[in-house]
């Protein structure tokens, strides 16, 4: 019987494992922390899954480990008290929420706890305030089914169709196309570009054997005959006259928190990492309880965190480095304030954050990213930098010069934190009105405008939020999904567009410009902000989709298509003559009839790579189409580790200036394959 009364009446559930471990630490015996290990329900993979009169969706378990998971939290959850702890955003609060639909009539009662760090301090404050999940914001929920079903329509509608008109394999999204555009359009500026000369003019003055340079009043002279006339008029001259000296004090703010934004650009820019690999770490960071949530555009930091900083600051810099007053910093928008921003919540010096790195077991890479939140974390509660500029203008043989020289009175936060900042260095003489100094040279140059740089990740994920395009939660997400689907490539650090990039955006800027038109993508975005305040629906939101994704849609059945669905139809014993037309719902039985063993081809081809490979074939892989196909694509990885380029193959690689790609047998494959695809185009 003892048993029976020892039986957990408390149970926790997150999303991932590590983060389940962590927490357990903090909670005790008394409680049970499971993971969901992500979303366990998602859209079916191989059909559309919404009824496109109605617009329900129809969420499946994804696999059969989620079924197994979502059984253990069942018998858990019985007559218990569940705190769903899922992540603080909308893609965490609908994972929450399928769970709460599960478990509302086998549990005693369920709460929300909404975990922004993984400390032992927060997580018992949060546990103890959970409110009733009836009570919690549904909205949430809404706006992840506007957006899960309104992506699904418009990728499952328009993909299909634009894959068909332009010939090969091309994927619509309601977000990723416009970052293609984007991408697109820059490099078309770059091509476009042509660069006009422009002149600059300096002379270097001395005074107390210090040297400097001034410039001519109008930095660039665009016509070389007036470069050249001042140039001559003041070649001889030997003297510059002080005509006005300005001196003030300059003072330089501290940037504010990171966001998840303004962490993937300064990740990108200094420590070269992707937005993807920055989430990844800054996951594993939160997970482990070194950061808050870092999925968030606030950019508030609680009092409580507030009164730590200000205390460290003083005790590591001194009373001199800490401000009089709190620095408060605005989010763009109000609704972000809900949150905090990215922030250590350790405050404790670089030493020993690295020491708990090496306690979490933790790599060099989460060190670099945690070293950068920690140092704008504290700079931003420092006292300003400040600087004495001096601003001096000569007068040299009628011709008026200008120089700057800024010299660091006081470096305020830049004692902690300066790798972005860029100031000039120049080193100023006392100057005083009316005296003459020494003119020992000048230089006239010509320059080239330039044109305008490809982006970067990090530029790309600035220029998506500035546009209002995607969210915290999606940025990174979206600058994987146009890398992984072949649209963008990484050539250093920029992004550059492959030639699928060009043809899918001419296509849809002349059939479905809405899809890449980016102040539509920011209406449906604001849209979605709204239905998560319960001030629109989100089936509004998925019927304006919908019905833009099939406006002039309906005569895209193709003969292949037709055939093959009268095929099964004839086979199955079933009249398909009222959905012949109909491309959305000939796709779905298709989907439900289609034949799931793999042709004989494809098992002969598997059998050959299996025997070249040595990798093991299982029995199912051969009963099974999309099984043999997941195991071709990895066959042909391993098989790529030995293959030869034939002599021809090197010959077109040589002859398109491609021959880095020798040594690459897979790279120079999709290229050649690109090559050949373009050749056929233009026939």
């Amino acid at each position: 019987m003892a048993t029976k009364e020892m039986k957990t009446k408390k149970v926790v559930i997150v999303e991932s494992p590590k983060k389940a471990k962590e927490i357990q630490k903090f909670l005790g015996k008394d409680f049970t922390v499971k993971a969901t290990i992500g979303h366990f329900k998602d859209l079916p993979e191989k059909e559309m899954g919404v009824d496109l009169k109605t617009f329900e969706p129809k969420f499946v378990i994804k696999s059969s480990n989620h079924k197994k998971i979502l059984s253990e939290i069942k018998k858990l959850a019985k007559d218990s008290v569940v705190y769903i702890a899922t992540d603080p955003d909308r893609e965490g609060y609908a994972i929450g929420y399928f769970m709460y639909q599960e478990l509302k009539k086998k549990a005693k009662d369920i709460k929300r706890a909404e975990f922004h760090e993984i400390t032992e301090k927060h997580i018992k404050d949060v546990i103890k305030k959970a409110p009733e999940f009836e009570k919690t914001n549904f909205g949430l929920f809404e706006a992840f089914l506007g957006r899960r079903v309104g992506d699904r329509i418009v990728g499952y509608t328009l993909s299909p169709i634009a894959s068909k008109e332009i010939g090969g394999r091309f994927s619509v999204g309601r977000v990723q196309s416009p970052a293609v555009r984007l991408i697109v359009e820059r490099e078309r500026e770059i091509q476009n570009f042509k660069p006009t000369p422009y002149y600059v003019l300096t002379a270097t003055l001395k005074k107390d054997n210090i040297e400097f340079i001034s410039y001519y009043e109008k930095q660039k002279i665009e016509k070389k005959e007036e470069a050249e006339k001042i140039f001559k008029d003041i070649k001889e001259e030997k003297k510059a006259k002080v005509i006005s000296v300005e001196k003030k004090q300059v003072k330089q703010n501290p940037k504010p928190p990171f966001t998840t934004s303004t962490l993937q650009q300064t990740a990108s820019s200094q420590l070269r990492f992707s937005p993807e690999k920055t989430m990844i770490l800054a996951q594993d960071l939160f997970e482990n309880g070194l950061i808050t949530y870092h999925r968030t555009d606030s950019v508030r930091i609680s009092d409580e965190a507030i009164k730590e900083i200000r205390k460290f600051i003083k005790e590591t810099f001194g009373q001199e480095y800490l401000p009089a007053r709190i620095k408060k910093y605005k989010s763009k928008n109000t609704q972000a304030d809900a949150h905090e921003a990215i922030r250590i919540t350790h405050f404790v010096d670089l030493d020993k954050q690295k020491q708990l790195i090496e306690e979490k077991g933790l790599t060099e890479d989460h060190f670099k990213l945690l070293k950068l939140i920690y140092q704008r974390t504290i700079a931003s509660q420092m006292k300003e930098a400040v600087y004495a500029r001096t601003t001096a203008k000569f007068d040299i043989k009628g011709y008026t010069f200008k120089t700057t020289g800024s010299v660091l009175v006081f470096d305020g936060y830049k004692k902690l934190y300066n790798i972005e900042d860029k100031e000039e260095a120049q080193k100023l003489p006392p100057l005083e009105e009316g005296e003459i100094l020494e003119k020992v040279d000048q230089k006239l140059e010509e320059k080239w405008t330039k044109p305008p740089s490809r982006y970067t990740e990090g530029s790309l994920v600035k220029k998506l939020e500035d546009l209002g395009i995607g969210r915290p939660s999606t940025y990174a997400t979206i600058i994987k999904t146009i890398k992984d689907r072949g649209y963008v490539v990484k050539e250093g650090g920029s992004l550059r567009p492959t030639e699928e990039a060009y043809h899918l955006i001419d296509y849809l800027n002349s059939k479905y410009h809405w899809v890449i038109d980016y102040d539509f993508t920011k209406r449906m975005e604001d849209f979605l902000d709204a239905v998560e305040e319960k001030k629109k629906d989100w089936k509004e939101f998925v019927k304006e989709l919908y019905e833009k994704s099939t406006q002039g849609t309906k005569s895209v059945v193709s003969k292949k298509m037709k055939d093959y669905a009268l095929d099964l139809a004839k086979k199955h014993g079933i009249d398909i003559s009222d959905i012949l037309e109909d491309p959305q719902k000939l796709k779905e039985f298709i989907d439900k009839y289609r034949e799931t063993k793999p042709s004989e081809k494809q098992i002969a081809y598997a059998k050959a790579l299996a025997e070249k490979t040595g990798l093991e074939l299982p029995e199912d892989v051969l009963e099974d189409k999309d099984k043999i196909k997941k195991w071709i694509n990895k066959a042909k990885k391993e098989a790529m580790k030995t293959y030869q380029l034939s002599e021809k193959q090197k010959a077109i690689l040589i002859k398109n200036g491609q021959e880095d790609l020798i040594d690459k047998p897979e790279k120079a494959l999709k290229w050649l394959d690109s090559y050949f695809k373009k050749r056929r185009r233009k026939k």
